[in-house]
């Protein structure tokens, strides 16, 4: 059984789905016209089992790996000669002492995955899949689950949007933000604490990504997370704002439709939305208020804290604001802070229902507080 057809017509997560639910067994391979690359991706039983993108002429699977670090160049007539002798590719590589066979397995789905949601970008191009049994001793197969790749190429799709608002491009180059005094507040994971490392007004994202060997995805959403923290910026910005348009009913939208979607319990959406609006208004009160909101109950706290002080320095007396912050310093262990929060949202207050409830959390802080100094 032979597919050809265009992604115009029949998409790529249509077509995985499609080889997925009938288990089909064979080759799938991709032609992405605009970028002269294409992509092949083995299936077995419906399974994705390799995955890679040339660009320009395909290569041996050897070459491939010589291209990927994992051989050199002298190794590889001896593993194509010794691989008859071994029952696949996986176990000739372990046998010659390359690596192990769960090193091996690891380090292969990583790439596949990184191909596989690489070609899931593409939106023109042509396609075929041909029925064919894999040659184990001569191509690597690495069974992965079919629909988890559909689900998560989908999410990192609808999730690239809000990153590129941040980090335009590959191309794009960082630098610290001047003046920053927050740096030693910030509760940075060990990765984000090596991106910084290497944030030096100078290298691109691209080479960032090498530099950490991660792939560009993550390393973009790292990047992404330090922007919205305010610990780097944006040294060249290539994406200039659209001329001549009302960015008053724009952001008006937008902050409406960041609403709307918070409504609906639909929190990435809506902080996509709010986003946005920051691009066209950075002061936008609205906007910095949710986006503190909706990052506090992702348990995105740090990222939370920075929009919150923003929308409190804007409107220093907005009760919502004090409020949540008195949460998010609470959930932070900061207490004495949280109670600060709370204590001025009292003093500000003329509602006897806030009063009351303030007072319990205040309450409830102080013991809570002393709890900890006695320990």
């Amino acid at each position: 059984m032979t597919i050809q057809s265009s992604i115009k017509e029949l998409g790529l997560f249509e077509l995985f789905q499609v080889l997925h639910l009938n288990r089909k067994t064979g080759r799938l391979i991709i032609y992405d016209a605009p970028g002269n690359n294409e992509a092949q991706v083995n299936f077995l039983d419906g399974s994705v089992c390799f995955a890679v993108i040339h660009s320009g002429t395909p290569k041996s699977i050897f070459t491939i790996l010589v291209d990927w670090g994992l051989l050199d160049e002298n190794s590889v007539d001896k593993l194509d000669d010794r691989a008859d002798g071994y029952e696949g590719l996986l176990e000739c590589l372990e046998g010659e002492g390359i690596s192990s066979r769960t090193h091996l397995e690891s380090y292969f789905a990583r790439r596949i995955r990184e191909y596989v949601y690489e070609v899931f970008k593409w939106d023109s191009g042509e396609y075929r899949f041909m029925e064919e049994e894999p040659n184990p001793k001569h191509e690597i197969v690495v069974p992965l689950n079919t629909e988890n790749l559909i689900l998560e190429g989908a999410r990192r799709i609808d999730e690239w949007s809000n990153i590129k608002s941040k980090v335009p491009s590959t191309r794009s180059i960082f630098r610290l933000c001047p003046g920053n005094d927050e740096g030693h507040r910030l509760n940075l994971k060990p990765r984000e604490w090596e991106i910084l490392s290497l944030i030096d007004g100078k290298r691109t994202v691209s080479e960032v990504n090498d530099a950490v060997n991660e792939d560009l995805f993550t390393t973009s959403k790292l990047i992404y997370g330090l922007v919205v923290m305010s610990v780097i910026e944006l040294v060249n910005d290539e994406s200039a704002e659209d001329q001549g348009v009302d960015t008053e009913i724009q952001l008006r939208d937008l902050v409406k439709s960041g609403m709307d979607y918070y409504g609906k319990l639909n929190l990435d959406k809506a902080a996509s939305e709010f986003e946005k609006a920051l691009r066209i208004d950075p002061d936008c009160f609205d906007a910095l208020r949710m986006l503190g909101e909706i990052f506090y109950k992702m348990d995105r706290l740090s990222e939370a804290l920075v929009y919150l002080q923003k929308a409190r320095s804007i409107r220093p007396n907005n009760q919502k604001a004090m409020f949540i912050k008195g949460y998010l310093h609470a959930h932070m262990g900061e207490v004495q802070q949280a109670i600060k929060e709370w204590e001025e949202l009292r003093e500000q207050t003329a509602n006897p229902r806030i009063v009351e409830l303030v007072r319990k959390r205040v309450a409830a802080a102080r013991k809570w507080d002393k709890v900890l100094q006695e320990y």
